[in-house]
């Protein structure tokens, strides 16, 4: 008389491989609610499955865990319903384990397709808000209340000239500097916003380009300040929270 464990010898191998279906998988299934020495070893063969799919991609698994499959599948005595089962192979068991590790490169490709649509859709919504930025301010600049005032030096060709467009309701202001004198390293241009009543407001630093060119792009400026004027002092390279030196071009509002 073969015991229980024996009995389900076969059947606890190739339920591991996932290739017992039926009435047969049903028995099993109830006989394992009932075994916890038959679910121990549905559990090694499973590890033992697992150590030989690596193997088809990477480091070979250790003797005894193919050695311990192969017994469990060929141990004996079968049943007599078992003969007519088909027996597996190494080689059908090498292709199982192939699919395995397909199916594990399929899901790191979907794990990769997300963080590229991640990507795309954090750079599509960057390129909108630049998108909606620039047309703020070419609407700034458009905008019927938009003062303008163009900072002129002595008349010496060719002539120093700014030109500052500025929303007070915003706080947007836009300057741009041709024909400026080269200054040295620790020297800088620094831009002041002239309220119409108190100190002056610094409204950004520059360095005028080979050409003489430079521009100050929406300087962090508050909303509502009412601008008397705009004008330019050289100040050291770090700038200063105060004029220290004479305006050399001064604001003439147009």
């Amino acid at each position: 008389m073969m015991n229980a464990h024996e009995q389900f010898a076969d059947d606890v191998a190739l339920y591991a491989l996932g290739a017992l279906s039926g009435d047969e998988r049903l028995t099993l299934e109830k006989h394992l609610e009932e075994c916890a020495a038959c679910r121990r070893e549905v559990e090694q063969l499973r590890a033992d499955s697992a150590l030989l799919a690596v193997s088809v991609s990477g480091p070979r698994p250790p003797a005894r865990s193919r050695q311990r499959l192969m017994s469990a599948i060929a141990k004996e005595p079968r049943r007599a319903q078992v003969v007519t089962k088909r027996r597996w192979t190494w080689l059908d068991f090498v292709a199982a384990a192939a699919v395995l590790v397909v199916v594990v490169l399929l899901l790191r490709q979907n794990t990769d397709l997300r963080q590229q649509i991640a990507s795309l859709e954090y750079k599509a919504n960057r390129q909108q808000e630049q998108l909606v930025e620039a047309k703020q301010l070419l609407s700034s600049l458009s905008a019927p209340d938009a003062a303008r005032w163009t900072l002129v030096a002595g008349k010496v060709p060719p002539q120093p000239q700014g030109k500052a467009i500025y929303v007070r309701g915003n706080g947007t202001l836009v300057f741009l500097a041709s024909n400026m004198p080269a200054l040295p390293p620790e020297k800088t241009y620094e831009l002041w916003l002239i309220p119409t009543t108190g100190a002056p407001i610094p409204a950004g630093l520059f360095r005028p380009d080979a050409h003489g060119s430079a521009a100050v792009v929406k300087p962090p400026l508050s909303t509502g300040i009412e601008a008397k004027t705009f004008a330019i002092t050289v100040e050291p390279s770090a700038g200063s929270p105060a004029p220290t030196s004479t305006p050399i071009m001064v604001g003439i509002g147009e």
